[in-house]
């Protein structure tokens, strides 16, 4: 048997170990004797299966990563700089020193000691005394027996001189601090080795490892040849140094980690031209060191350095100032069974074929700065890339911790660290900069380079703008299984979602009712229909009144074949007719209308509930629901306005303005909602006469007359007809709106406990899809309705908050009342799918942030009340709230809102409705064909062990805003974790609306980067008292204090419980305002 055929049968079996180590055999052999290339593509492709069948395909889990960010909760941060030495002991990350390296400063300028508490997300400065090492720079640290150890680095001393240190220091953490309790400090001392110690250096590396300290490599000026590459080992049994091989290149800035009983260095920066290539010149080298890709290790025991080779198709690429995090198996575990670096730092090279070499990842490599997050598997030797969910900003010199892990999941530390976006980054070089560049300029020089006669600081890859410093931390979670998949491929969370029995599949439901929230997936009535008409004749002229009605069509002499049908009244035309649609499924799908004589037309009676199937079932094979409305809406870039604000512009639709801003923006979005009677005829309206409704989607350009200048265009016609219909709207609505507002500001707090009580128990249910999705609450009553949408019900839901429009109804069985039903909702909002409110909800809405869930509840005399809430009125979510009394006992911690209980899987955003969902679910649950490929069209049943299965999953589901959680089953719901997702989200600022437009991602295509400043994350430490709870911190459903205004309180116990401390404050207070 050939060593091909025992990887096959390997391979087979499952050892993918062997098999991967035999292939690997075989394909050195192959370029030691030079065989054809066609043979060894063959064993690269046999490789690059046996490790996506160890790791996963590519979009797998175990090659994605979740990044969530982690906000300080503490005041004070490190100075920010770089070349810091940092070190993790327990929980606890301690970084010192460093320079403004940001500035171009590479003086150290700090000697703090600082602590990051990883369980408390703070930050402190750990006072220090005794023989402090001062500031100094490109140093490392470790810890041993409860204290912290340094070695090495760069100090200077008043510009002059540069020293670098070789003494080995000592931070006694165990002994506890020293001296009285009001100025006590750890204290810092050298610690006597035992033997000649190396030289002093900056910009090493070091390990500890088995009760000794590698260190490898560096940089020291005052050594010939500068960069260093030798490697000495301190045993801290008896505190004494030894040298050991020099490796077999100078570098400095690399990674080194340690595993079985070998040293693994990668990477760094050199001055030896590696591969033999090109000269490099400045722009390309940084005037002298070059970063490198060269991997290598050293045998500890027969004292051999090895070039390592990389296994697979991913490498690490030229690569320095990145951290290196080793990952254990178990707790106490000497040897390491992976290993993660991120970031980085490399010059970009003239000329390269980015795509040729980096393939999807060409837009990484045009960058200095890296945001790649690898993963090395010590016994094969393979590098996976982790792909984050999300887009992430490049940086080096981060820190990187481990937190925990559980549930298969692995929770990881990473943030600090400097980097450059060079969409946004516009601050310039300071003066103190650009000289320190020139005289780097003139050393490259001195040295012999090759330098252009212009300044080359505008050919740096920053382009002559500094770098960014960033405190952000970030939470990673990545999977605890790395290569260990084996036999058992067909298990995990993907397979029991794929194997998902029929009776737990998501199911589209909807009931043939006048006052159903699921009546429009399947016919286009709306409740309109269902009641009287706004007028009982039909006259000439009569727009205003006769728009969107049901107008039934007789004594037609030239087309008997429409009497008796029934349409939707239009415009009233020119020609002294009615413009008249048909129903689409009436008409061939031809979205053209009618004109009619007022004589043929006459009010249509309503529709009654018993007819609903009737006309459902009459040409089952019809679609009788109303197409999805694709709305495209161009506006000036500057424009921020609300949307309904910028529609009643009348500046949109004149013909004598003309917008000066030739910089557009352009949205869209489609509505899959219900439609009022006439916003039905409003989209007829708008609709092209030519267009064939063959797809389940129609389009409507919404362009203003404004782009257009004086001239009238028909292609600002739909926009003039839409800008004119909300109009139209607001103003006949806000008169209902002030009386309702009205009506339930006469209930006061009074009157809400009285029929209230302390808590109300909310049970909310997504309408229109079984197995059910379903909470249980229990919710203040002193909360708002804005604060009932983002910070309850859009956690615990499983909905991503302030970035979609939002609405509130009370409901009703009577077709009537509820036609005369109020939306309660945000009054200024920059969501995009607000422009779809004037289609069902209305021209305006009752203001959110004044009125609560319990005025609501009071304002019925009733034990339960119904509400529907409306979440992204694109998709069109909609949910049935029960709102009752809740007599029972409090439970711990629900003084504002608590998570009783849950059930139903979560269902993705932006997916398109909820039709479209039970679309998706069908197809990762096998049950409908992917398509694989988009040029072919071609499609296929797949399953998890296909790349095409993870990338229409992460596509479809994964990458939703609402998605990106965390690792493993993103669609089910989780108790404890929508639990810890409320007990945030109540105690963070509600956020305002009129900002929701700021939370889309801003990403350059060219670079792929997010902007960071787009990525708001508010810490839970409002800087108002009067905005959070004294004792809780909660941020809703607040009381002030009633004697001095300046601190509140979320209910009366808990002020009562801060009253001994706040007594004498408020006093004080009280007595200054007299």
């Amino acid at each position: 048997m050939t060593t091909y055929d025992s990887a096959l049968a390997a391979e087979k079996e499952g050892k993918y170990h062997d098999a991967l180590r035999l292939y690997q055999s075989i394909l050195i052999s192959a370029n030691d004797t030079s065989r054809d290339a066609d043979h060894q593509e063959k064993i690269k492709n046999d490789i690059q299966r046996v490790i996506d069948l160890m790791y996963g395909p590519k979009g797998s889990e175990e090659t994605v990563c979740v990044w969530k960010n982690a906000p300080l909760l503490s005041k004070k941060t490190p100075p920010p700089l770089q070349f810091r030495a940092s070190c993790q002991m327990g929980n606890k990350i301690y970084v010192h020193g460093g320079c403004d390296f940001c500035e171009n400063d590479v003086v150290p300028s700090s000697s703090d000691v600082w602590q990051y508490d990883i369980d408390d997300r703070k930050w402190t400065k750990v006072p220090t005394g005794g023989s402090n090492p001062g500031p100094r720079t490109g140093h490392t640290m470790f810890h041993w027996k409860g204290d912290l150890y340094l070695w090495g680095g760069m100090q200077e001393k008043k510009n002059i001189c540069r020293m670098f240190f070789s003494k080995l220091y000592r931070l006694k953490l165990s002994a506890g601090k020293q001296g009285n309790k009001h100025n006590a400090s750890y204290m810092w001392e050298i610690v006597k080795v035992r033997s000649q110690e190396p030289n002093g250096r900056e910009e090493h590396s070091g390990v500890l490892y088995k009760g000794k300290y590698y260190i490898h490599g560096g940089n020291n000026p005052h050594i010939e040849g500068s960069a260093l590459k030798d490697t000495w080992v301190l045993n801290l049994s008896n505190w004494k140094w030894s040298p050991l091989k020099d490796g077999p290149i100078t570098r400095h800035c690399h990674g080194m980690w340690a595993a079985n009983n070998k040293l693994y260095v990668l990477g760094g920066r050199t001055s030896i031209d590696i591969d033999g290539g090109p000269t490099f010149t400045f722009r390309d080298s940084a005037l002298i060191n070059p970063a490198i890709e060269e991997f290598v290790s050293f045998d500890l025991e027969s004292k051999v350095w090895k070039q390592e080779e990389c296994v697979g198709n991913v490498r690490p690429h030229p690569l320095s100032e990145f951290p290196v995090l080793p990952l254990y198996d178990n707790d106490g575990d000497e040897e390491p069974s992976s290993i993660l670096i991120w970031g980085g730092y490399a010059e970009p090279k003239e000329g390269e074929d980015y795509k040729a070499k980096y393939g999807d990842e060409e837009a990484e490599f045009k960058l200095c700065y890296r945001k790649r997050l690898l993963r090395f598997d010590v016994q094969t030797n393979v590098w996976k890339s982790i792909v984050p969910t999300s887009s992430i900003l490049p940086k080096a010199l981060a820190i990187m911790a481990t937190v925990k892990r559980g549930n298969g999941v692995r929770h990881v530390l990473i943030g600090e660290g400097y980097g450059f976006d060079p969409d946004t980054n516009d601050r310039e070089l300071s003066e103190k900069a650009r000289a320190e560049w020139q005289n780097l300029l003139e050393q490259g020089r001195a040295l012999g380079a090759s330098l252009p006669d212009h300044d080359p600081i505008d050919d740096l890859p920053q382009g002559g703008c500094k770098p960014q410093y960033s405190h952000k931390l970030y939470d990673v979670q990545i999977t605890e299984s790395f290569g260990g998949r084996g036999n058992n491929q067909n298990s995990g969370w993907s397979w029991d979602l794929y194997n998902l029995p029929d009776e737990k599949m998501p199911q589209l439901v909807s009931m043939l009712a006048p006052c159903s929230s699921t009546l429009h997936h399947m016919i286009d009535f709306s409740i309109d229909d269902f009641v009287q008409p706004r007028c009982a004749s039909i006259k000439k002229d009569d727009e205003k009144n006769l728009f969107g009605a049901r107008v039934l069509i007789h004594g037609l002499q030239g087309r008997k074949d429409l009497n008796g049908m029934v349409g939707r009244c239009g415009r009233w035309l020119k020609s002294e007719r009615y413009e008249v649609f048909l129903s689409l499924y009436e008409c061939g799908k031809k979205c053209g209308s009618l004109s009619v004589k007022v004589e043929n037309l006459q009010i249509a009676d309503p529709v009654k509930e018993e007819n609903c199937l009737d006309f459902v079932t009459r040409n089952p094979h019809i679609p009788k629901a109303f197409p999805g409305i694709c709305f495209i809406l161009a506006r000036p870039l500057a424009d921020k306005r609300p949307l309904l604000e910028y529609f009643t512009d009348p500046a949109i639709t004149s013909t004598t303005t003309s917008h000066p801003d030739k910089k557009v923006m352009t949205y869209f979005d489609t509505y899959r909602g219900p439609l009022s009677s006439r916003a039905h005829a409003v989209i007829r309206t708008m609709m092209d006469p030519s267009q064939n409704v063959n797809e389940p989607l129609i389009c409507c350009n919404l362009i203003p007359q404004s782009f257009f200048g004086p001239n009238p265009n028909s292609k600002a016609a739909a926009m003039n007809v839409y800008a004119n219909f909300v109009r139209d709207l607001k103003e006949r609505d806000s008169v209902r709106v002030v009386s309702f507002e009205a009506s339930l500001s006469e209930i006061n707090d009074d009157m809400v406990e009285e029929k209230c009580g302390g808590l109300l128990k909310i049970d909310v249910q997504l309408d229109g899809v079984r197995p059910n999705v379903r909470r249980e609450l229990l919710v203040n009553p002193a909360v708002t309705m804005r604060a009932l949408h983002d910070q309850v019900l859009c956690p615990t839901m499983g909905w991503k908050s302030n970035f979609h429009y939002y609405v509130f109804r009370k409901t009703y069985d009577d077709p009537e009342k509820l036609k005369d039903s109020c939306w309660i909702g945000a009054r200024q909002s920059t969501a995009l799918d607000s422009m779809f409110m004037p289609l069902y909800v209305g021209g305006c809405v009752a203001n959110d942030k004044q009125i609560s869930i319990g005025q609501l509840f009071a304002s019925e005399d009733t034990d339960i009340v119904t509400l529907q809430y409306i979440h992204d009125l694109g998709d069109w979510y909609s949910h049935q709230i029960k709102i009752s009394k809740y007599d029972g006992q409090s439970l711990k911690d629900s003084t504002v809102a608590c998570l009783v209980r849950g059930e139903g899987l979560r269902v993705p955003e932006d997916s398109g409705g909820l039709m479209s969902y039970c679309e998706i679910m069908r197809k990762i649950t096998g049950r409908m064909a992917i398509e694989i490929d988009e040029d072919s069209h071609t499609k296929a049943f797949v399953d998890p062990s296909s790349e095409h299965w993870w990338r229409y999953f992460n596509a479809e589901v994964r990458n939703k805003h609402n998605m990106q959680s965390g690792l493993g089953n993103p669609l089910q719901f989780d108790l404890d974790s929508a639990r810890n997702d409320l007990d945030t989200a109540i105690r963070r600022p509600t956020q305002k609306s009129g900002r929701e437009v700021q939370n889309l991602n801003s990403i350059d295509n060219k670079t792929g980067l997010t902007r960071e400043q787009d990525k708001k994350v508010t810490a839970s430490l409002p800087k108002n008292a009067t905005k959070m709870c004294a004792v809780c911190g909660v941020t809703v459903a607040l009381r002030k204090c009633s004697g001095c205004q300046s601190i509140a309180y979320c209910s009366r116990e808990h002020q009562l419980q801060h009253w001994k401390e706040h007594k004498a404050e408020c006093k004080v207070i009280q007595r200054g305002r007299k």
